[in-house]
């Protein structure tokens, strides 16, 4: 499948961040920073340049277009990927990088088109709360899982049964690869619809965007067993009062918030 690279020029940081959060509503594929300039990936069959250039309108950036190759995204990967280390205990390499030295847990990934490298700010914070949680004999769903990072680190962290989802067939084979690479039996991925899911879960992740945190609430809290945790990321600071609310109101206690830049990760407690 081809990718359409999006290709913007010298936004400060505080706006690609802006940039980003849009376009991950609109199902982009995945962002990098590379000489000056800002890239966002979409796949071919879901790009809609006349959507998403409404939506980017309010926030006054121009952008040019170039359609990838689908043979060219995974060197396009290995240019541009580099390990990412997140409280000096869990390390995220691919596979043409030495292991990391002195850390805990070492993940390989290797991302061809699936987002979830570990470089964004969503995924870093929500490693950083993985880091903090005892994820021992514990059940694990991964909503959305991407590369599968999450889902491999719970496992790693002796998760009892972990299950990871996503939409995007890529996405469930990318992951299935990465759970073989790092020898995690106890993972299933697939691609069922989180409608058809049945529960209970004692600890739920979910690395999304605001609009499918939203959407799929009743579903998360149906499958998340009382007193189970929630890790909520993909959110932007000004997401945080309409999310918090929101699951206030569906009966969650928030526990507590994390921050880099302009990117939020929260983490709630069914009541």
């Amino acid at each position: 499948m081809n990718t359409m690279k999006l290709i913007f020029e010298q936004l400060e940081q505080s706006r690609e961040e802006m940039v980003a959060a849009v376009l991950s509503s609109l199902n982009a594929e995945g962002f990098e920073n590379a000489d000056g300039q800002f890239y966002a990936y979409f796949t071919e069959d879901n790009y809609d340049a006349v959507q998403i250039s409404e939506a980017l309108k309010p926030l006054e950036v121009q952008f040019t277009t170039e359609l990838i190759a689908a043979q060219n995204w995974n060197a396009l990967w290995e240019q541009n990927f580099e390990p990412v280390l997140v409280n000096n205990e869990v390390g995220v390499r691919a596979h043409f990088h030495p292991p990391f030295k002195e850390v805990r847990y070492d993940i390989e990934i290797t991302p061809k088109m699936s987002f979830g490298t570990g470089h964004h700010a969503t995924t870093q914070l929500m490693l950083q709360f993985m880091c903090e949680t005892d994820f021992t004999d514990q059940t694990v769903f991964d909503f959305g899982c991407g590369t599968g990072v999450l889902a491999i680190f719970a496992a790693l962290k002796k998760a009892h049964r972990v299950l990871g989802t996503d939409n995007h067939e890529w996405s469930v084979n990318n992951a299935l690869e990465n759970c073989q690479r790092n020898h995690c039996t106890q993972i299933e991925i697939s691609d069922a619809d989180i409608t058809t899911l049945h529960g209970p879960f004692d600890i739920i992740l979910a690395n999304i965007n605001l609009n499918i945190l939203l959407q799929y609430s009743l579903q998360l809290k149906a499958l998340l067993k009382p007193g189970g945790l929630l890790f909520l990321s993909g959110l932007m600071t000004s997401d945080r009062a309409q999310i918090e609310q929101h699951y206030l109101a569906e009966g969650f206690t928030l526990q507590s918030h994390k921050q880099q830049k302009e990117w939020i990760s929260l983490s709630f407690c069914l009541k």
